[in-house]
């Protein structure tokens, strides 16, 4: 039985001293990743548009996009090289680990040579096995790295919030997760066994990892989350004591604050990029520690002098990084400097304490200071305008009933309840002149149920004219078509899209674009901006992607959470301390 801290010193005994070796490869690793395999994903994409004709990919294009020959060629294509990528990348951390355990001497041209030779397998029914096992372990990396690489490596928040909303949801939800990390767990040692031994297929390996499930896994688990949470510990350690020559600086000597916060910027930025290095690099030599039952520390055959020799062109590249890091980071923060007008728009009302699209809701979220207030609308049966999301009354009133198939009357005698609230279904008329009263604004969503009388669109115009408010509001939909009929009987009406998904430039005739927060991105961002379109990100219900998108200061974000959001704005102005921005930074980075 292998005991962590032994397992625990033979990891770092074995990192340290190959430690030029371990800088060399993570420098090759991601010299490769940014030169070769970012370049060539974006070169593809932009090919496969061209040769399909879109201009970008949404949830209302992309199944037509997907089955295009060409497209699914490329497809194939490059998920055959980030396969590749990670099995070379993984593949030379096992086998460096395996040989160093055993005290022999090794090249990284014949590690090279050996992975080679298993690379038949991506050709063959093995890929999609390999493939299938990526993807059972992620939500056991999800476990492991909730603050780290897999950050963004999550479903897109709009499919959780679905899930989630219904306590059947959660429960399958939980359970198909639990599954996933069981399967995961007992698969985690396959990449190592696949890797270090020659003659071994990928199928044998997924068998003899299952069947170490009987002895020692759980103790594997526990090292593997303990290297984590040091990782952790190690990482907040660094950043308080990285952080206090800015933390004084700036308020002893304020005109040197912003060269300082450069300089350390890039040197947390280093560090902890050698951090995660290593961390993969300890998760590699316990793997191998815990297949193979290594029983002593090896023995390095490099000597003091080779090691010496082999470090001076590291030093001097690892400099030349750090200088040009610092520089460009002061550029950027000095460009950071800046108060931040992106609006906050409570989603659905403020749901805190309140049942979703009700009169209390949008009470609450024009008390919080929410610049706008989001709602959804439909159109009844007899053409009326009621304030509801869902096309079913299943969800908020237990009750079975299609919203385009009942009156206005019918609907407005209804008890709505969400999380122990109970509250009325409501008019848009209602909310009109509530929010009217309360000098706010709001974002109107028209959802379509393909039962809306053909004078739907003339009809909302006039009623927003007979209130006064066409000016002043914001009407949305997931119905491209519609909104531009819309912007062409209201030119004054601000008018924007909904889009779930989005790959790819925009080129919109409308006045704003509302998309998910997964698929933003900062081209799209900047050719917005360029367009004189406004953006809308849906829907931010965590702190830390409230904080890079204000930072950002995307037009509009949509969140739960708008008190919070508030917050987070007014912080994000003028007087914010560099070493705030710094740490906001490395929250998103890291």
């Amino acid at each position: 039985m292998h005991k962590a801290g032994q397992v625990m010193r033979r990891a770092v005994y074995n990192i340290y001293m190959y430690r030029a070796d371990y800088l060399q490869v993570f420098a090759m690793i991601k010299l490769f990743q940014f030169l070769l395999i970012v370049p060539l994903t974006a070169i593809v994409f932009k090919l496969m548009l061209r040769i399909t004709g879109y201009t970008h990919i949404t949830e209302e294009n992309i199944q037509s996009f997907m089955v295009h020959p060409f497209v699914i060629s490329m497809i194939i294509l490059l998920m055959m090289l980030i396969l590749l990528f990670v099995y070379y990348e993984m593949g030379f951390l096992f086998l460096m680990a395996f040989y160093q355990q055993r005290g022999i001497r090794y090249r990284f041209l014949h590690i090279w040579q050996q992975l080679n030779r298993k690379v038949f397998s991506f050709f063959s029914f093995q890929v999609i096995i390999f493939f299938i096992y990526l993807a059972l372990l992620l939500p056991l990396f999800l476990v492991l790295f909730p603050l780290t690489v897999t950050q963004v490596m999550s479903i897109p928040h709009f499919l959780t919030d679905e899930i989630m909303s219904s306590r059947s949801g959660r429960l399958l939800y939980a359970v198909v997760v639990v599954i996933l990390i069981i399967v995961g767990v007992r698969s985690i040692l396959v990449f190592p066994i696949f890797t270090t031994q020659p003659k071994i297929s990928f199928v044998r390996s997924l068998i003899k990892s299952w069947r170490f499930s009987s002895r020692g896994l759980l103790e594997l688990i526990g090292i593997l989350a303990l290297l984590v949470t040091v990782h952790l510990l190690v990482m907040l350690g660094i950043s308080f004591i990285g952080t206090l020559p800015l933390y004084i600086l700036e308020r002893l000597m304020p005109s040197t604050a912003l060269v300082t916060a450069g300089i350390t910027l890039a040197f947390l930025e280093l560090v902890f990029i050698i951090l995660f290095s290593l961390l993969q690099a300890m998760f590699a030599q316990v793997m191998v520690t815990f297949t193979f039952n290594t029983p002593v520390l090896g023995k390095s055959w490099l000597t003091p002098k080779y090691k010496r020799r082999r470090y001076k062109p590291l030093s001097f590249i690892v400099l030349v990084v750090f200088i040009v890091l610092s520089v460009m980071n002061v550029i950027s923060l000095e460009k950071s400097v800046y108060a931040p007008d992106t609006k906050i728009i409570a989603h659905r009302g403020y749901t805190e304490g309140n049942v979703e699209n009700t009169i209390s809701g949008l009470v609450s979220a024009a008390s919080a200071g929410a610049d706008l207030i989001e709602v959804d609308i439909q159109q009844t049966v007899d053409g009326q305008f009621v304030v509801f999301h869902d096309r079913s009354l299943r969800r908020l009133t237990g009750k079975n009933g299609v919203i385009a198939n009942m009156t206005l009357g019918e609907l407005k005698t209804l008890t709505i309840h969400a999380n122990g609230f109970n509250d009325k279904i409501s008019s848009l008329d209602d909310f009109i002149e509530i929010a009217k009263a309360l000098n706010v604004s709001l974002l109107i969503e028209l959802k379509v149920h393909g039962k809306e009388t053909e004078d739907v669109l003339p009809k909302l115009v006039k009623k927003l004219k007979a209130y006064k408010v066409l000016d002043r509001y914001y009407v949305q939909s997931a119905d491209p078509q519609m909104m531009s009929q819309l912007k062409k009987l209201a030119p004054n009406l601000r008018v924007g899209i909904v889009y779930a998904l989005n790959i790819g430039p925009m080129d919109e005739t409308v006045d704003f674009i509302s998309l998910e927060e997964a698929w933003v991105t900062d081209q799209l961002i900047s050719e917005l901006k360029q367009q004189k379109i406004d953006l809308f990100v849906w829907t931010l219900n965590k702190e830390r992607s409230l904080h890079e998108f204000i930072r950002k200061n995307v037009n509009g974000v949509i969140t739960d959470l708008p008190d919070k959001a508030l917050v987070i704005r007014k912080k994000q102005n003028e007087h914010e301390y560099f070493l705030q921005r710094i740490l906001h930074l490395l929250q998103f980075m890291f």
